[in-house]
């Protein structure tokens, strides 16, 4: 049985770098205070509620297999019968045909969309909107959170047309401290 409070000892987003100068993660962190504090003095920064896709870890795989195998193996073949048996009845029996052709049609959708899951290996993951930040940089959204003691990249989407005016000097402040920040990381890493 799926344990909904399980949470991955290791969280992995599903987030592909877009080239920028935007780190995957701003560093470590022992407190939300202190990452809040190093948000608040370095970047303008939104508190945002977002969900987005993280990786299934090996035991979520697991689960979700076993669960659907059970399905397959237990309930879909019961269903499977009564709409056989429904079928042979039909004149005298379209009542019990469309009820065992429903839960039949049902318990296939739920088996193919676990399956599909886990083939896709990607599952939502809502982040708490006093961990999680938007930052507008180079006409992105750049979505952090404070996750694992870290304030990490989870998602990166475009600024909407119709927001850029509004967020100019916001990104300006931003891609003046993250790129000054690049600068100084490749400084040292060539040291």
């Amino acid at each position: 049985m799926k344990d909904e409070f399980y949470r991955p000892a290791h969280i992995e987003f599903q987030v592909a770098h877009d080239g920028s100068n935007m780190p995957e993660s701003f560093g470590g962190f022992e407190t939300p205070e202190e990452m809040a504090k190093s948000i608040g003095s370095n970047l303008v920064a939104v508190n945002v509620a977002l969900t987005c896709n993280r990786h299934l870890d090996q035991k979520e795989k697991l689960e979700m297999r076993e669960e659907y195998q059970k399905l397959l193996e237990d309930i879909v073949p019961v269903y499977e019968k009564k709409w056989s048996e429904a079928e042979i009845a039909f004149n005298s029996a379209k009542k019990a045909l469309k009820e065992a052709e429903e839960n039949y049609s049902a318990e296939i959708a739920k088996t193919k969309e676990l399956a599909k899951q886990v083939k896709r290996g990607l599952t939502e993951m809502d982040l708490d909107e006093k961990y999680t930040f938007r930052i507008a940089y180079n006409s992105n959204y750049y979505f952090y959170t404070w996750i694992d003691k870290q304030l990490r990249l989870c998602l990166i989407r475009p600024i909407p047309e119709t927001e850029k005016q509004d967020l100019f000097n916001a990104m300006a402040s931003n891609e003046h401290y993250i790129d000054a920040a690049h600068a100084e990381r490749t400084k040292k890493g060539k040291k």
